[in-house]
């Protein structure tokens, strides 16, 4: 079996499932299946194990900071490589600025390596395989992953591949993403009360609540007010892999702009994300974002300018275009 290794330690695991449809065409490209090597937290074992490109996922073995962790760093590096040498990959992409990472691949047995070449790693890549021209040139940002793959492939563009998909006959539930990385992206409990009272009116009776281990909370003020009148399934329990069936089975998702959003999106659901500190991501016609006013700068606090009669007349438009 032909496998190449991509090595994507991710900045967050909604990033990194995010980029998946540009790695389905590498692996296409290559006629080869992949192997990740990134970071526990992206938990990719999870929406990975069941795709028709991906052989494994390998989890780093993470340095430490600080000089007294020298060789604790040394031996994680080992490590890491060790694990790498136990395939025979045909090629390895190195989809991070880091020196560490492209070291990682470097220090191995795979001779076909690319790499991104920003900054510091532009001096230890080949010219023809990596994706920044000098040490000078400016970053893509959140781009630099599917421009770097669209030279690769020789594409001019890369279509959206989702990583699954269910018949709409199966899908009877709408969910309600209250998860978040961070306060920053969170949309009040309240609101999101309003959205399910808003829908229940349009006669949508079965949830799904994705919720974070610290939402119990808002889980029982859900539950309080909606018990005797909706079938509700909540998640704050549950581990990922354990709510993939349930969101597989959503006919739409609206939420924070946090992992599970881009997850749905990439289980071939359309997604309404509410916007707060990071600008919306367009990799798909699936994600309807509902954004904060163009004139205002995005803060720790600029979700909360999201009235909930802007989302209620987005979604009210969502759901006329869908057909109810």
């Amino acid at each position: 079996m032909n496998r190449i290794l991509i090595i994507d330690p991710g900045k967050g695991w909604g990033q990194f499932v995010s980029k998946m449809y540009c790695f389905q065409k590498l692996a296409e490209y290559q006629n080869s299946k992949i192997v990740f090597l990134t970071k526990r937290s992206t938990q990719a074992e999870y929406y990975l194990r069941d795709t028709t490109f991906c052989d494994e996922v390998i989890y780093l073995n993470e340095p430490r900071k600080g000089i007294k962790n020298i060789i604790n760093n040394i031996k994680c590096l080992l490590e890491n490589i060790n694990k790498i040498n136990k395939f025979n990959f045909k090629a390895c992409y190195v989809f991070h600025p880091s020196l560490r990472y492209l070291s990682i691949a470097k220090f191995s047995n795979i001779r076909e390596i690319w790499g991104l070449g920003y900054k510091f790693q532009n001096f230890f890549l080949k010219k023809n395989k990596k994706f920044y021209s000098s040490f000078f040139s400016k970053t893509k940002g959140d781009n630099e992953t599917l421009e770097s793959v669209k030279k690769i492939t020789n594409s001019d563009k890369i279509e959206y591949k989702p990583l699954s998909s269910i018949e709409n006959s199966l899908r009877d539930t709408v969910g309600i993403i209250i998860a978040s990385s961070g306060k920053e992206r969170r949309w009040s409990i309240e609101n999101y009360i309003n959205v399910m009272q808003f829908l229940t009116e349009k006669n949508y009776n079965k949830f799904l609540i994705i919720s974070g281990l610290d939402q119990s909370r808002d889980e029982s003020l859900i539950n309080e007010k909606f018990r005797d009148s909706i079938d509700i399934a909540f998640t704050s329990d549950k581990k990922i892999g354990d709510v993939i069936p349930y969101l597989k089975k959503c006919k739409f998702c609206i939420g924070n702009d946090t992992g599970f959003s881009h997850l749905a999106v990439n289980l071939d659901i359309e997604t309404m994300i509410i916007q707060g500190d990071c600008p919306p991501q367009t990799y798909t016609s699936l994600i309807k974002n509902i954004d904060i006013d163009p004139l205002l700068k995005r803060s720790t606090t600029s979700i909360h300018t999201i009235k909930a009669e802007k989302v209620l007349d987005e979604l009210s438009n969502f759901l006329n275009r869908r057909g109810g």
